[in-house]
């Protein structure tokens, strides 16, 4: 019985076949991994006032953000969009929630939903989403009677961590004077 002998190379080039391989299957991976053009709804053209203090919200997968503007400079009624599921085509898309006031509004409603699911009852046959944060975005010139009753929606709705979005300070402020 004979040996078997390596064959010899026929170039002095080594073959880069399975390297390209297992790169595009890296590629692959970390496409469908990363999230991508996630939009958070969040509305650019609101100027969100400045604080010193503050945490960094960590977890952002269970967080619904709410563009709240006053319909105009000397109105204390808020105009609230969110990006929310639209219930016809199923997609996520921004859109204007009512705010009448009272309980059945549509931003305690959409509130209710995101909480307690489907069935819009705590404890119901839905699972409950004790996580569920909201993140209301502000204009800073908007004064806090056109905020109240956002916050009372979702009091409505139980939720039970509301945070506030603002931007961070970049310079000191100056030094009082003795």
């Amino acid at each position: 019985m004979g040996k078997h002998h390596i064959p010899e190379a026929h170039g002095g080039h080594p073959n880069v076949t399975p390297l390209i391989d297992v790169v595009m299957v890296l590629i692959v991976f970390f496409m469908l991994v990363a999230k991508i053009g996630v939009s958070t709804g969040a509305d650019p053209k609101i100027q969100i006032p400045s604080s010193i203090l503050g945490s960094e919200i960590k977890d952002m997968g269970n967080v619904l953000y709410l563009n709240v503007t006053p319909m105009s400079k000397d109105s204390d009624t808020p105009i609230v969009t969110a990006m929310v599921k639209n219930s016809t085509t199923g997609n996520s898309e921004i859109t204007e929630l009512k705010l009448d006031g009272d309980a059945k509004s549509q931003l305690v409603a959409s509130l209710k939903f995101y909480r307690f699911g489907k069935d819009l009852v705590k404890g119901g046959d839905a699972a409950d989403n004790d996580n569920f944060q909201v993140v209301i975005r502000g204009d800073k010139e908007m004064r806090f009677a056109a905020l109240q009753p956002v916050l009372e929606a979702c009091a409505y709705a139980n939720v039970k961590a509301v945070n506030f979005n603002t931007a961070k300070v970049t310079e000191a402020a100056p030094a009082a004077a003795p």
